[in-house]
């Protein structure tokens, strides 16, 4: 038992390395022999459709999809219970549907994967069986969730009910007509808002979000035309069918392979010697750290878990408040999804089909405004209430710090080097970046170890099962969406009270800001932007410049309760209560916020830079 509870980590964790191989293997070959490898891409491809639904499963076991919880922690505990037993169902229910579709696509699936010259088949047989690895840590999952009450009622519920529905659908594929409501009533056009609200309720209610997207999607296909969800549902593996989105797992497994090989102690030490005899120069130094590590991870909560505690500790050595020591944490930990290479300008690079690239660069200008703004706050604030200097650094010292960073320097100066030199797309850039970041851990610091490269994939795989997840069920969504013209009946209340594009900017970002509140920041972008991105195309606004404005209009949210996701995460790495966290970063969130209005009012800020170096 102990050996399969492993499965997922042992699985996907080598498979995740068969892939880092594949693309590196794909990049020698191109680079070095000029010879490139046909099937690679394909083939990686293919694996990472596997990798992904693992990490779903992973989630599952762990019970950490996203989910928004503010109003069931503010239920009694017994009507907690009821709507936690009934977003249990709700799963539950979903996992039996991945199955039912799973085994439909595999058995209507007749094409070639032309390159690789096998079945698509094989693509397609990932949803039904790792749909029932899912169902096991699910059951497992149930265990956990209900021992302490001593029932296992649920769990036996559960269990039999499996059983009955996989030999249903197994012995009668046309077993889930009898979910067709249109059978017994018809809603007509209504159908979408009610499918709609039904989907606010049950996610505000604790329903993770994807499973809450797929939720409302099948009931949407239910009461309109159930005979087309078949073909549908193939969008839940195509989604993940994307060369693009490969780059995720890489730039996360970068980032975590930079915490565990030593690399962010070297780029704190250099931003000490640098910037710590300032005034309000830990605050400085902080900042800074994270503008650097930025620069290899992506992630704002990456930042905040890896940095965090190192930083945080620094502070309170030097003398400064806890909620000055948190805020500060906080807010700089949101310039990793603005400056280069960035998770959340990826996925919305896949989202609006916009060049990387170009998100990328464009992101590079408002992350060095939002940095100099948080540093500009951080000397009025450390001004105000005298904390105390560190010795300014001798030449020597500094010198002697930068030579010790300077391996973790050249990361993002790699990444984007290599990307707009031409020699590596998105992906192979954050393929380099793992790669890089494993060699200088490993043989420069000394720090890495083989045990510790295999935890960092199978933690990267895990992490990466959030997002899948959210890929694969918001595209089924966004059929609906499409189907239903939501967006275009969105621009046209947007039309009713906004007669400039100016206008419209604005509130897209209220909405937002709005929304930001309660929902967190990767739910957000895949939830809002597939309506949102047609309204700026109706009204012509550069989704390039898009966005990177909507990123940094989501990284606010992060930041404010409550739902801010960075104040949990810097709560926890600096054992201070959340309240300390949210009372030091409300300051900090004025110059961000200023930076977020000053880039609406003057687009060209963010796109002058790409227009220029990649016209067209």
């Amino acid at each position: 038992m102990k050996y399969f509870n492993k499965l997922e980590e042992w699985l996907g964790g080598i498979l995740f390395l068969i892939v880092f191989v594949i693309l590196i293997a794909q990049i020698v070959a191109r680079q070095v022999f000029d010879s490139p490898l046909i099937w690679s891409e394909e083939l990686a491809r293919l694996l990472f459709v596997y990798v992904g639904m693992i990490g779903i499963a992973m989630g599952i076991r762990s019970q950490q999809h996203v989910f928004i919880d503010f109003l069931t922690n503010m239920m009694s505990e017994k009507l907690r219970k009821i709507v936690f037993s009934f977003a249990q169902f709700l799963i539950f229910v979903s996992i039996m549907l991945f199955f039912h579709f799973g085994v439909r696509l595999l058995k209507g699936s007749s094409f070639e994967l032309v390159s690789l010259g096998i079945s698509e088949k094989w693509l397609y047989a990932s949803l039904p069986f790792l749909s029932l690895l899912m169902l096991v840590r699910f059951l497992q999952a149930q265990v956990e969730n209900y021992k302490n009450n001593l029932t296992y009622f649920p769990v036996l519920f559960f269990l039999v009910a499996s059983a009955i529905v996989i030999a249903l659908i197994l012995f009668n594929p046309d077993i889930f007509k009898v979910l067709r409501i249109t059978n017994y009533v018809r809603f007509g056009s209504e159908s979408v808002y009610i499918v709609l609200l039904v989907w606010l309720v049950i996610m505000f209610i604790g329903t993770p979000v994807g499973w809450s997207l797929f939720i409302a999607t099948i009931l949407y296909f239910a009461m309109t035309r159930w005979n087309v969800v078949n073909s549908a549902s193939s969008k839940l593996v195509d989604s993940l069918n994307s060369f693009s989105l490969l780059s995720v797992p890489f730039f996360i497994l970068t980032g975590i392979l930079m915490n565990t090989g030593g690399i962010t102690t070297k780029i704190f030490e250099f931003a000490k010697a640098l910037l710590g005899h300032y005034r309000g120069g830990m605050g400085h130094v902080n900042i800074g750290a994270s503008l650097i590590f930025s620069g290899m991870s992506g992630s704002a909560l990456a930042d905040a878990g890896g940095l965090g505690q190192l930083e945080i500790k620094a502070m309170r050595d030097a003398g400064y408040d806890d909620d000055m020591c948190g805020g500060i944490t906080a807010a700089s930990c949101i310039i990793g999804p603005l400056v280069p290479p960035s998770i959340a300008m990826i996925i919305y690079g896949v989202i609006s089909n916009q060049s990387i690239a170009k998100l990328f660069v464009a992101g590079f200008v408002p992350g060095v405004l939002v940095t100099i703004a948080l540093m500009i706050m951080n000397y009025y604030i450390s001004k105000k209430r005298n904390y105390p200097r560190t010795p300014k650094a001798s030449m020597e010292v500094l010198c002697r710090e930068f030579k010790g960073a300077i391996w973790a320097l050249l990361t993002p100066v790699l990444i984007i080097a290599g990307i707009f030199s031409g020699l590596f797309t998105p992906t192979e850039a954050a393929v380099i970046a793992a790669l890089y970041s494993i060699v200088v851990g490993k043989f420069v610091y000394k720090e890495l170890t083989l045990q510790s490269l295999f935890k960092g994939c199978v933690e990267a795989v895990a992490i990466t099962g959030v997002t899948v997840l959210m890929v694969m069920t918001v595209t089924f969504f966004g059929d609906m969406i499409a189907r239903e013209q939501v967006a275009m009946k969105i621009a046209e209340v947007f039309i009713t009270f906004a007669d400039s594009q100016f206008m419209v900017l604005v509130m897209i970002n209220l909405l937002l800001l709005f929304l930001g509140m309660f929902i967190d920041a990767l739910a957000l972008q895949f939830l809002v932007l597939p309506m949102l991105i047609p309204i700026a195309v109706h009204f012509n606004i550069d989704l390039i410049f898009f966005g990177v404005m909507t990123t940094l209009n989501m990284m606010i949210g992060i930041l404010t309760p409550p739902m801010g996701m960075a104040l949990f995460v810097v709560a926890r790495v600096g054992n201070m209560p959340v309240s300390t966290v949210t009372k030091g970063v409300l300051p900090f969130l004025i110059p961000i916020f200023a930076t977020l209005v000053l880039i609406t009012i003057f687009p060209q800020i963010i796109t002058f830079i790409p227009n220029l170096l990649l016209p067209g």
